[in-house]
């Protein structure tokens, strides 16, 4: 529009000009604009298809179309065919692409409620059936009740610890919330927890309290959180977290960073009361 604009207003001021500018030329009568130094040499002619022009006022009218077009699309003449809705100068504007998403994050879990002991589910137990896995020298197979509806079967790498006749009737603290895995073709469902020295040595129970029920939770002062599930213990090595910290203490009772495994009234302790052991 201001364009347009500026255009009208040129065009008026060389009205005057133009007006009085047409000479007659001597070949064929026809006008020239006498003022334009780059029309008279270009030899333009008014009037349709270079013939003269009828009267000064059409003279006049068809000098202004020459005009118009001579001053080219860009400034309103008719210098070609142009789309007035196109920006001048520069591309139409590109669509802006929409900025992706991006995908929230799961708020981090407590560092520490990872490595609380809380997130292992031990439960006190009664081993009733106990025998030696037919193919691995160093398995015993067993039948737990943890205050189940049903017994767990359980594999322990205790044969070169105990006799048989030594687990029937025995009191234990089992690891429940273990995946199931076959060991050699047995199904196992659970750890029975022990106490070992550094060096392999020695392996023994860890007893829970004599008046501690069956399936009793076996818990830890100031760590009382809900036990992970099957899938979260093997998922997050929750394991390989925790078990660093589980020793007993100097007296031989089960300790979690220093705070004893309790349960009934009393403490876990490690049989024969094996001090400074790792708990596993």
């Amino acid at each position: 529009e201001s364009k347009m604009k500026i255009s009208t207003v040129s065009t008026l001021a060389l009205l005057p000009a133009v007006a009085s500018a047409f000479v007659p030329l001597a070949s064929n009568n026809a006008l020239v604009v006498g003022t334009s130094s780059s029309l008279l040499s270009a030899g333009v002619v008014t009037g349709p298809g270079g013939k003269a022009a009828g009267s000064k006022e059409e003279d006049l009218a068809l000098t202004l179309e020459i005009i118009m077009n001579s001053m080219g699309p860009d400034l309103g003449g008719g210098g070609g065919d142009t789309d007035a809705s196109a920006p001048v100068g520069e591309d139409a504007p590109k669509k802006a692409k929409k900025p992706k998403k991006k995908k929230k994050s799961p708020p981090p879990e407590d560092a520490a409620a990872e490595m609380d002991v809380s997130k292992l589910d031990i439960r006190v137990g009664v081993i009733q059936e106990a025998w030696e896995h037919e193919e691995a020298d160093k398995l015993f197979c067993e039948k737990i009740d943890i205050g189940e509806e049903e017994p767990r079967q359980i594999a322990s790498g205790l044969r070169a610890y105990y006799k048989t006749k030594d687990l029937v009737g025995r009191r234990v603290c089992v690891l429940a919330n273990l995946k199931k895995r076959k060991l050699l073709g047995f199904q196992s469902h659970g750890m029975v927890l022990c106490a070992s020295t550094e060096d392999g040595s020695s392996v023994v129970f860890v007893d829970p309290p004599a008046d501690a029920a069956i399936g009793e939770r076996v818990m830890c002062e100031g760590f009382d959180g809900e036990p992970a599930t099957e899938n979260q213990i093997g998922k997050k090595k929750i394991l390989d977290k925790v078990f660093p910290d589980l020793q007993t203490d100097g007296s031989g009772v089960a300790t979690f960073k220093g705070v004893p495994l309790t349960a009934g009234s009393g403490s876990c302790v490690a049989e024969g009361g094996l001090a400074n052991a790792q708990v596993s």
